[in-house]
């Protein structure tokens, strides 16, 4: 399934020719550039004009040191530091994450606590998840009767609605899992000090404040779940089976450890989807061809052609261009090849996926739309031991949201996703024949 390229996704995402700065390349630009405006202005790149600058790189400075960020724009060089979590470290999100498991690098607990949730994040659950997902989704779009702010209303709503009824997050108002999740995300994600946000402290004290409801939230919540199961009235959802399960005395999962994991399931499952489903039903929108096909496939109920379609328009908009590490040691990187380059300890290194689901070395002929490509190479949910958790889960409810958007007839977007000046979808609306 390859279809052909100059969509008007494409033009806004690789930035139109005119665009491209005046004075020649990015590298050129950059280079005559006083080093306390290069950041700067390389993070507009980023944020405007990804494709064609990483494409740049890719061919010219796959590594690329700033005043501020390394940028690696190559596979094969994501791959490498992010395959060696002690050298190249998340230590950024302890701040923003406090002590849950993600905030720690190759160690006994991140090991053991991700070890326990996967186990329990069951893979025979995703056909139920999947229907679940299906029928949220369509009651949702349903009531919307023809027109549908799709972040605040679907993207956002939808996957807070497994959370509740699969994860067990339940008795609450899903408004306010919404907005934990937001905080905590953006904070994390969009607030470190390389993101330069006009509003750093406000969106620290928002996310502070949302962890202090989210902690009392979940602390009810064990312990009325803890009681039900004691008197053996539970249900089977993931914070059930975390009350459950047996542990090793080794593994140190007492009460607090559940609880924080229990929260957890709802910080990396809500925003992230929010995200990417606007991202992909947009990509998909922009594109006539893909659309058809997309839409043929959706109602076969083939999903087996459907959901290479969404990852596909992901790989050209995904929800995150770059992860960001800290290097803990000196560290050379792509040691041996022309590109070798030194790290020193200290450096904040960008992994740019974006730009590495686009190297040929990796991809055939990375700037077709082409479905049919390997999912394997594709970072849609990170890479090494800091991978999604709930990967699995995702690669079934992202697509199945897409799909039953797409099936409404007549479906059209009222215009682009708006980001309201900030980092993430805020707001993109549809209309589609009721």
């Amino acid at each position: 399934m390859n279809a052909a390229q100059g969509s008007l996704a494409e033009e806004r995402l690789k930035g139109a020719e005119e665009d491209v700065p005046p004075t020649g390349s990015f590298l050129e630009r950059f280079d005559s550039t006083p080093e306390a405006e290069q950041w700067p202005l390389v993070r507009s790149w980023v944020n405007n004009y990804p494709i064609p600058f990483f494409k740049e790189l890719r061919e010219n400075r796959p590594i690329l040191k700033t005043p501020v960020c390394t940028l690696l724009a190559r596979f094969d060089d994501l791959t490498e530091t992010v395959s060696i979590p002690r050298t190249f470290t998340v230590a950024l999100y302890k701040p923003k994450m406090g002590d849950y498991l993600m905030t720690e690098d190759d160690t006994p607990m991140h090991n053991n606590e991700k070890s326990i949730m996967l186990s329990l994040l069951k893979r025979e659950d995703l056909p139920r998840i999947r229907e679940l997902i299906a029928t949220r989704a369509k009651e949702t779009l349903d009531r919307a009767n023809g027109e549908i702010d799709l972040v605040p209303n679907y993207a956002r709503t939808v996957p807070t609605a497994m959370v509740q009824e699969h994860f067990g997050l339940d008795g609450i108002d899903p408004k306010h899992l919404i907005k934990w999740s937001y905080w905590n995300q953006y904070d994390a994600f969009h607030n470190q000090f390389f993101h330069d946000a006009p509003n750093p402290e406000e969106i620290i004290r928002k996310r502070e404040n949302s962890n202090r409801w989210l902690g009392l939230y979940i602390g009810f919540l064990i312990a009325r779940k803890w009681v039900m199961n004691k008197l053996g009235k539970s249900k089977d959802d993931v914070v059930y089976r975390i009350l459950q399960a047996d542990y090793p005395e080794e593994a140190n999962f007492n009460l607090l450890r559940q609880g924080i994991n229990a929260g957890g399931l709802l910080i990396g499952a809500v925003e992230t989807t929010s995200m990417a489903v606007s991202q992909a039903v947009e990509g998909i929108l922009d594109r006539p061809e893909i659309f058809t096909l997309a839409v043929a496939a959706a109602k076969e109920g083939d999903n087996d052609a459907f959901d290479p379609i969404v990852w596909e328009a992901l790989r050209f908009n995904p929800a995150f261009k770059y992860m960001f590490r800290t290097a803990s040691e000196d560290y050379t990187v792509a040691k041996g090849t022309e590109r070798e380059t030194q790290i020193a300890k200290g450096t904040t290194i960008l992994p740019l996926m974006l730009s590495a689901m686009f190297d040929p070395e990796a991809f055939d002929d990375p700037d077709t739309f082409n479905p049919a490509r390997p999912y394997g190479n594709s970072f849609h949910f990170g890479f090494g031991s800091h991978e999604c958790m709930g990967k699995e889960i995702g690669r079934v409810m992202i697509p199945e949201m897409v799909k039953q958007v797409l099936l409404r007839p007549k479906i059209q977007a009222q215009g682009s996703i708006d980001r309201s000046g900030g980092a993430v979808p805020e707001h993109y609306h549809l209309k589609w024949q009721a």
